[in-house]
Order: structure tokens, then sequence, then C-alpha cells
């Protein structure tokens, strides 16, 4: 199974996993975690930057959602791992 795990920057400095998003057998990404978060991906979507006008993606677009995750989470607040595997 591919996922990706979505890391928030503690006040000392380490990193908590916010949320786990995970590509599901019928192409559709789940995510689990902060409830208010995976509202807002759920509601908002992120960015496609492959796209030379961006455009967005849900979790029902499945791994292309999962891939752009680390694109839109890159900050020294927010970050998103490379797609792993279990």
């Amino acid at each position: 199974m591919k996922y990706v795990e979505i890391y928030k920057l503690e006040g000392d400095g380490s990193q908590k996993i916010i949320a786990t998003c995970a590509l599901q057998p019928n192409d559709t990404v789940i995510c689990n975690g902060q409830e208010v978060f995976i509202q807002n991906l759920a509601k908002e979507g992120i960015n496609d930057y492959t796209q030379e006008k961006p455009t967005k993606l849900f979790p029902k677009d499945g791994l292309k959602f999962l891939e752009q995750l680390r694109f839109n989470f890159k900050s020294g607040y927010l970050n998103a791992s490379e797609i792993k595997e279990q």
C-alpha cells in the first residue's frame, strides 16, 4: 500500500504526524488524522503543479493526489513525506 505522512512542526522542534493519506485498491486516497486538516483536504483540495496552469486535485484523484502532497506541503511548518510503501 502506498501512503504519505504529513508532519507539523511542534514548539520544541520535533515533528508530529498529523495525517496519513493512503492509496486504496479502488485508486482513491483515504486520509486519517487531524479531523480539521482532513476536512480541508477533501473540501479545498491541493494544487496540481504538473500542469502549466495549476488545477486542483482531491483524494478521489488517487495516485496523482498522493504524488502532489509533498509539493503542496513543503514549508517550515507543514511537510509531507515522499510516497512510502507498506
